[in-house]
């Protein structure tokens, strides 16, 4: 008997889904700069997210490709230019205290509001990670079932490293890829071992977080290296909104992941 076809898997790759990612990613290179502004609920409205329309026409401005935010920030979108932005909404979260995230707005709500995809985040080694890695499993099931990409932030611990080693990187990156993440993004250390075996490790783009933590690397540098050694872009925050010059420092960080072809 032939076998029937897989409706699922056409409708995700032709449908909805497939649309919303390629607002996300370039369709030169590949690759995506991510600007995301969603720290305010963490560390308060200061250091350059006192207005977040402010970071959005820096994005705009330096030409990224996507932000990300809450739902609650959607109004800040209404900046000339921010139609060509590919939204990413954050769903889960935390206050001032704690380590582990809680799932605070619904996939349905941030579909409702335009997001072209979902992100959830967990800390590989932290008291709560087999929790946070349940929620998010779950978001993304629903996510996909709504056609809607989801990106899986995960964080690897100082209790990880120290138990697992340098695999604790790729272990974590993987853990999200399993539990749903069409693309992921995390922190890793200016490290062309690590950052290879992570990219092996995993069949969906990873994007970096924050540059490296070692304050004497060059982050556009940092950038550039691992882009050439797979990396699928970056999601840069802090250092592109607190920068004094938040529109070149997006540029910047675009030209660090696309190569030059925004140099016009």
């Amino acid at each position: 008997m032939p076998s029937l076809p897989l409706a699922a898997p056409q409708i995700q790759t032709f449908g909805g889904f497939h649309i919303r990612r390629r607002r996300l990613f370039s369709p030169t290179t590949g690759k995506t700069l991510i600007i995301p502004l969603d720290h305010a609920i963490t560390m308060g409205p200061a250091g350059g997210l006192e207005n977040p329309r402010t970071v959005i026409e820096a994005a705009v401005g330096g030409k990224a490709d996507a932000v990300m935010l809450r739902p609650g920030l959607v109004h800040s979108l209404a900046v000339p230019g921010a139609e060509r932005l590919g939204v990413i909404m954050a769903l889960t979260g935390r206050l001032a205290t704690g380590v582990d995230h809680v799932l605070l707005n619904t996939v349905e709500y941030a579909a409702a509001h335009a997001a072209d995809a979902v992100c959830g985040e967990f800390k590989f080694g932290s008291p709560g990670d087999l929790e946070n890695a349940r929620v998010i499993a779950a978001l993304a099931e629903r996510a996909h079932e709504l056609g809607l990409p989801v990106l899986v932030t995960v964080y690897s611990r100082p209790e990880a490293v120290r138990q697992l080693g340098a695999g604790a990187y790729a272990h974590a990156c993987r853990i999200a890829e399993e539990i749903g993440a069409d693309f992921i993004k995390t922190s890793l250390p200016d490290d062309e071992d690590i950052i290879r075996q992570c990219v092996e490790s995993t069949s969906v783009p990873i994007v970096l977080a924050g540059g490296p933590p070692d304050a004497s690397t060059e982050l556009t540098d940092f950038l550039g290296r691992a882009v050439r050694l797979g990396i699928g872009g970056a999601a840069i925050g802090r250092r592109a909104w607190a920068a004094d010059k938040p529109v070149e420092a997006v540029r910047d960080l675009v030209t660090a992941v696309h190569g030059d072809r925004f140099d016009d």
